[in-house]
């Protein structure tokens, strides 16, 4: 397991998976990687974190050599940026205790700045970050980029840090727009069909994707077009279809957009959205 997925599953007690088709386009914060990137997407099974993660061209998710990282976590962590980096530092100390070092550079009201290094741990080799946690009212996130030496070049600090430094909550926030994301969703959840099936039919009511089938397999919804008064952003008339499939007492949901041909380059993926909402109406089913 990477040391950033490893995070992830530790932040929030329960295992992150990785979307298919994972290709995230650059807007937003993500827009100062550029193409020499490659990169993905990642939900928690709770639906309530979800993260981009980048490596150079060339490089996997689990044999990295530089890693970029947005943590978005989709609620208020009640917390100033100190007391939540306190509460990251302790999360992150009982899965390796005494290998990590942070060092704050900079805050401010709602940020701050910081170096962390991380000894090898398990099967995650040294690595040297800077990172910084953004809090907002609603929800927080966590930038990182990380190398895995013993310590960063000088310049690549530098250059890292004004990067960081230069974030602005908005610009991380559109890089999750789901406008602007490709990402469609084959995932295994831990609740019994008949139950995703009644979640799905809101969540994609919610997207403004109207059904037009439904059976015990298989749920297709179409977005109508769009017009300037629309109160759901978007070109419109993208289909989205998910398909289910039984696996014991929980189920496997692959959920695709099709984006037709006329106005395809306006058209968004609404296969996250989708998905998000459905594992929200599912939460609220729960005891």
């Amino acid at each position: 397991m990477t040391r950033m997925i490893g995070i992830l599953a530790i932040l929030y007690l329960t295992a992150s998976s990785e979307a298919s088709a994972q290709r995230v386009q650059n807007d937003g914060f993500a827009r100062v990687l550029g193409p020499e990137w490659t990169s993905r997407y990642v939900i928690s099974k709770d639906a309530r974190h979800n993260a981009i993660l980048f490596v150079r061209n060339g490089d996997n998710f689990k044999d990295w050599k530089e890693m970029v990282t947005i943590d978005d976590f989709s609620e208020s962590s009640g917390l100033s940026p100190e007391k939540t980096l306190d509460k990251l530092e302790t999360i992150l100390e009982k899965k390796c205790p005494g290998t990590r070092q942070f060092a704050v550079l900079a805050r401010d009201e709602s940020s701050i700045l910081f170096r962390w290094h991380s000894n090898a741990c398990d099967n995650a080799p040294e690595d040297d970050d800077v990172g910084r946690v953004m809090v907002g009212r609603y929800s927080w996130y966590f930038l990182d980029y990380g190398e895995r030496v013993h310590e960063l070049a000088p310049e690549t600090r530098a250059k890292w840090i004004k990067i960081l430094s230069d974030a602005s909550f908005d610009s991380v926030t559109s890089s999750f727009d789901p406008q602007w994301m490709s990402v469609d969703v084959d995932e295994v959840v831990p609740f019994a069909m008949d139950k995703v099936i009644a979640a799905l039919k809101p969540a994609m009511e919610s997207q403004n994707c109207n059904v037009s089938l439904a059976d015990s397999s298989r749920i297709e919804c179409k977005r109508p077009r769009e017009n300037d008064s629309s109160k759901h952003k978007g070109f419109g008339g993208e289909s989205v279809t998910a398909k289910l499939e039984a696996k014991g007492d929980q189920t496997r949901v692959s959920i695709t957009t099709g984006l037709g041909f006329y106005g395809r380059l306006a058209k968004g993926n609404w296969s996250t959205p989708v998905y998000l909402e459905m594992m929200r109406n599912l939460q609220r089913t729960q005891p």
